[in-house]
């Protein structure tokens, strides 16, 4: 009603900007994009709703579902950005979001739930990166992150059927015994670590670059990327390398894939 249309692409951005009504609706649309998708104070739902089949999993919380929020503060951008309200929180929650994602991630004990913190550090990041306004990196981000962490479900999942555990520190030594298996997870792994030249390398870069082009903020949220970074490695060595590459502290018994 503020913008003129109920179509987001003929929404008079001038209208809104100038409405009474914009605290409100900025502040009911970021809380509603927020829980949607898992960004601070909301984060704690997605890891508790791991306990989908590991190919649900796969699809809604790494690529489709837990994006939905993301993908409507991205749409709205060009409508509600430009004003501190929007932006300071975009990129102050995302940010905050991302970090505390990427340090509960090692720090878990069960693959799903190691990658499922990774996920919530992930969705901070493309907030954060819309608050930036930094569309380009936040797409190629969002693509990277939905293929990466696609693979890595279906490879926990796969582990857990073949081990019957889902506990990585019990697992090890099994690129011998699956290959194929061991070859998808490393490059998945390689890429959430952001290893060039995988895509994953190349959206840490543009989102860098995003950073250190911020007028104001550019050495906090630089800081900010690098140390969420460093910390998504390790969950990323834990899940994708540590099974199959790491001597195993026991022989695991599995079915053979």
């Amino acid at each position: 009603i503020a913008g003129g249309s109920w179509t987001i692409s003929e929404i008079d951005a001038q209208q809104v900007l100038a409405s009474d009504l914009y605290t409100p609706i900025a502040i009911l649309v970021m809380l509603g994009a927020f829980t949607k998708s898992a960004i601070f104070p909301f984060h704690y739902w997605l890891p508790n709703a791991m306990e989908a089949p590991s190919p649900v999993s796969a699809l809604l919380h790494s690529a489709t579902m837990g994006k939905a929020g993301v993908y409507l503060l991205a749409r709205l951008q060009p409508t509600m950005g430009g004003e501190p309200l929007w932006d300071n929180a975009l990129m102050l929650l995302g940010g905050m979001t991302m970090v505390l994602g990427a340090f509960l991630a090692p720090r878990q004990h069960q693959l799903k739930k190691i990658l499922a913190y990774s996920t919530v550090s992930s969705l901070g990041i493309l907030v954060m990166l819309i608050g930036l306004g930094a569309p380009k990196a936040a797409a190629s981000y969002l693509l990277a992150h939905a293929m990466f962490k696609g693979c890595l479900f279906l490879v926990a999942g796969t582990l857990t059927k073949m081990s019957g555990t889902k506990y990585p520190e019990e697992l090890g030594g099994l690129f011998a015994k699956s290959r194929a298996l061991g070859g998808a997870s490393l490059l998945a792994a390689l890429s959430m670590a952001c290893m060039f030249p995988l895509l994953g390398f190349v959206s840490k870069e543009i989102m860098l670059k995003a950073g250190l082009k911020h007028p104001d903020h550019a050495l906090l949220v630089t800081i900010a990327i690098t140390v969420s970074a460093i910390l998504t490695v390790m969950a990323a060595l834990v899940v994708g390398v540590r099974p199959f590459f790491v001597k195993p502290a026991h022989e695991v018994d599995v079915e053979r894939k």
